[in-house]
């Protein structure tokens, strides 16, 4: 469910207190509290001034998007690209700087949402997101049943009666390693609501849940698999569960799926190793016979994805990405996805710019200092441009570790930076 605004921008008061109230009264009719609608208009507002000041005259498009867990307002404008840099969150501000300090509405923002981040549409213009997520109690599990053989029956769609059942069941059984969809009964409820998270589960004679696997779509080609797991550690009944998984997914677009090994019973014997990231190995499974691509490569990438596209079976022209002349912008863009429970960083390019690597390493040093110690980074191969900067990446003292076929317009390299180059 969304509104949807449109309007042509431009730098006046008035205009932007009424954007400020409109998303605050959508936000509050659909049900999010008072003080996070309040604080969600005010970083709209914030932002909407800043992008007035700088598009000044362009038309824009505000929507409100209800996603169950979360309130999101995206406003899609014509920003240059050169004033995009603005949004990364290291960017400094020169108070002394008439035109940086313009840019104080952001740092504003970005600290009244959960979330501040910038897409590209395929017209070349900005999409910015500003999310506010829903408040959820977190649930104090009774102590855990007694772990041992308990005959379940097929698996079966997870439905409002055993979703909560199966968090209840993520959490018992991996404790921490529990992924944040379950780390809440109404949070994973909305979630399967709003369509990003579906399950199976198993249920025993008695009619509980003892075992279930969960999914989110990562890109239409490519399924995480959250799980699974079972109520004994079992992984015959583990693997049963992928079975069904699989099965379940004919009918969609997805071509492969990934998982991330969390527990004990994980049924490595239904998947392929596909890498290790920091202390957990990775799995895949290939959904359907692969179609073919081609993957772009830099010095630094190719010889890591011929061996994996070899040892997977994949199809894939390897072809050299293309210098970047005289295009490249002076300031990149990176948007930075922040687990602090893992203690991990994502980065991924959104804009190159020269400057990538000064910008990668601000972002290392920033968040280290605040006592993060996992950095990965991701380029999608997909992209002539993304495929550049396997060099700069090494500089700066990333290495690939994994692939992910069809996470992206193409395959995703996901980089981690050793802790040794900290």
């Amino acid at each position: 469910m969304s509104d949807t605004v449109r309007r042509d921008l431009a730098a006046d008061p008035a205009l932007a207190a009424t954007v400020q109230r409109t998303v605050e009264e959508t936000a509050l009719a659909r049900g999010l509290d008072a003080s996070g609608a309040a604080r969600l208009g005010q970083a709209v507002e914030e932002v909407f001034v800043f992008v007035a000041t700088r598009a000044r005259g362009s038309s824009f498009a505000l929507e409100v998007r209800d996603r169950r867990h979360a309130l999101e307002v995206r406003l899609a404008c014509r920003l240059p690209a050169s004033e995009l840099h603005w949004f990364n969150i290291t960017q400094p501000i020169d108070v002394a700087d008439a035109s940086a300090l313009e840019a104080l509405e952001l740092l504003l923002a970005s600290r009244l949402v959960d979330r501040l981040s910038v897409a590209l549409d395929r017209d070349g213009g900005a999409v910015l997101i500003l999310e506010q997520q829903r408040q959820y109690a977190m649930p104090e599990d009774a102590a855990g049943a007694a772990s041992g053989g308990t005959a379940a029956g097929a698996p079966e769609p997870a439905d409002a009666a055993t979703l909560p059942a199966l968090a209840r069941l993520f959490r018992r059984r991996l404790g921490i390693a529990v992924p944040a969809a379950f780390q809440a009964d109404g949070l994973a409820l909305d979630l399967a609501a709003a369509g990003e998270l579906s399950a199976l589960v198993t249920r025993d004679a008695a009619g509980e849940v003892v075992g279930g696997v969960a999914w989110t779509a990562r890109s239409p080609r490519l399924v995480e698999m959250l799980g699974p797991v079972t109520l004994g550690d079992d992984a015959a009944a583990a693997g049963r569960l992928v079975i069904a998984l699989a099965e379940a997914l004919a009918a969609t677009e997805a071509t492969a799926l990934v998982s991330e090994e969390r527990g004990t019973g994980f049924p490595v014997d239904e998947l392929d190793a596909l890498g290790r990231l920091g202390p957990r190995p990775l799995h895949y499974r290939a959904l359907r016979p692969d179609a073919g691509a081609l993957a772009w490569v830099d010095p630094a990438s190719r010889p890591f994805l011929a061996v994996l596209h070899e040892q997977l079976g994949l199809q894939r022209e390897l072809r050299d990405a293309p210098p970047d002349g005289d295009r490249r912008l002076a300031r990149a863009l990176l948007a930075a996805d922040i687990d602090r429970i893992a203690s991990r960083v994502t980065l991924r390019p959104l804009v190159d710019g020269a400057d990538m690597p000064a910008l990668i390493a601000a972002h290392v040093d920033r968040f280290a200092a605040e006592g993060l110690d996992d950095f990965r980074f991701e380029t999608d191969h997909g992209e002539p441009w993304q495929a550049r900067l396997g060099q700069e990446l090494l500089r700066t003292g990333f290495a690939p570790r994994v692939m992910l076929p069809g996470a992206g317009k193409g395959d995703v390299l996901v980089w981690e930076r050793d802790w040794m180059a900290m």
